[in-house]
């Protein structure tokens, strides 16, 4: 490329600017010189410009591998089964990365293409410099109004629908919120571009679904505020149970490092009512924490006695498990057997005895025998109600984690 080529080039892409064209005005300039498929993704790779059909806008650039010994600006891609090459630029002011420039051809040392792509970046730069200003601004305005409705902070329900309206949200429709979080999230490391990642992730997913959440983070917190779109409880459950397993699927393919957290919280009608749903949905995303695997989707509709237990005493809760399965678990700890596993295996079977001995792959005289010896030992009468309650009570208590109970 000569000097006059040059200057032809950055003056279109000038022009592209002050018309206000945006990065796809860049993409395009740029593919028609070139004559090669042009991407532009921001700093975490999403994809905010392109004219390679397999990279559309909103998708992301994985698998990057940058440089080689003889070319340091050329890429390995990883699309599916293959690798792309593609010449890599990326565009940063004061050291601060705002997004990259790819240029894919199959050639490995392309003078050209390295020409083009410096004038390019140093343009982009001023684009992505300016997208970004202007997104920040909104975002001080939308947070400021997201952070009040999520904390009930606004009375008038009025009010919330004509702000709301401002951003094209027409909170009079019924929803709930959900909430996302990263297991050891620390703001203070590399942990805040992998929150970028999930929020784009949560995006993209609802944004397949035809879904139009209200998007925000906070902290190590991804939250949507998701509306009502089934006729149903149990179809809005089941859609929101398949929304949620497409994100976690994508954020284990992004982030396959971290463990994804959520919660939901209840629909409500009333839009000065998400709060509530909100708090209901970080109790949910908690209580999954301690249950582990026996909550999937933790629905805070569905949590029941747990999410009463939450909210209690701690130090009360364990002299209760204490006081009910302490004797029990001491005796297992003492004698080597497993009578605690049995006892919870008869209970979440509604005692019945028969059902019980098939799953524990045991016959029914010795289920008797260790069911006769688990009620000498704990001083108690199976058959009568309270008994059983109380000791499901106790069990639910265990699977909380309660951090009092092992003293």
């Amino acid at each position: 490329m000569n000097i006059e080529e040059a200057q032809t080039v950055q003056t279109d892409l000038l022009k592209i600017i002050a018309e206000g064209a945006g990065v796809a005005g860049i993409v395009n300039i740029l593919a028609k010189a070139t004559e090669l498929p042009v991407v532009v993704t921001n700093e975490f790779y999403k994809v905010l410009g392109s004219s390679h059909e397999d990279y559309p806008r909103n998708s992301f650039v994985r698998s990057c591998i940058n440089g080689t010994e003889k070319n340091p600006g050329l890429c390995q891609i990883k699309l599916e089964q293959s690798i792309k090459l593609a010449y890599v630029f990326p565009s940063y002011i004061k050291n601060e990365t705002l997004g990259f420039l790819y240029i894919f051809s199959d050639a490995s040392d392309r003078m050209d293409i390295k020409d083009f792509g410096k004038i390019a970046s140093l343009v982009l730069t001023v684009q992505l410099t300016k997208d970004k200003e202007l997104l920040l601004t909104e975002k001080r305005y939308v947070d400021a109004f997201l952070f009040d409705l999520l904390y009930g902070n606004i009375e008038s329900g009025e009010d919330i629908l004509a702000r709301g309206e401002l951003w094209g949200w027409d909170l009079s429709r019924p929803q709930c919120v959900l909430v996302f979080e990263l297991d050891d999230y620390d703001y203070f490391t590399e942990d805040k571009n992998l929150l970028e990642i999930l929020i784009e992730s949560v995006r993209f997913v609802m944004k397949e679904m035809g879904e139009k959440p209200i998007l925000t983070k906070k902290k190590g917190e991804v939250i949507a505020i998701l509306f009502k779109t089934k006729g149903s409880k149990h179809e809005q459950r089941e859609y929101m149970k398949l929304v949620v397993d497409k994100i976690q699927s994508l954020a284990q393919q992004r982030i396959p490092a971290r463990v994804l957290r959520l919660g939901i919280g209840r629909i409500y009608e009333n839009p000065n009512e998400i709060f509530r749903s909100y708090q209901e949905a970080k109790v949910a995303l908690e209580l999954g924490k301690l249950m582990h695997s026996r909550l999937r989707t933790p629905f805070f509709e569905y949590l029941g006695l747990a999410r009463i237990l939450y909210n209690h005493d701690r130090q009360e809760l364990a002299e209760l498990y204490q006081e009910t399965l302490g004797e029990l678990e001491r005796y297992d700890s003492a004698h080597n057997t497993e009578l605690m596993k049995t006892l919870e295996n008869f209970l979440s079977h509604r005692c019945d005895l028969k059902e019980t001995a098939k799953t524990s792959y045991i016959h029914p005289n010795t289920l008797r025998y260790r069911l006769k010896k688990i009620q000498e030992i704990l001083d108690l009468d199976f058959d009568d109600f309270d008994t059983k309650l109380n000791l499901m009570v106790a069990f639910k208590i265990k699977h909380l984690k309660v951090s009092d109970i092992d003293e």
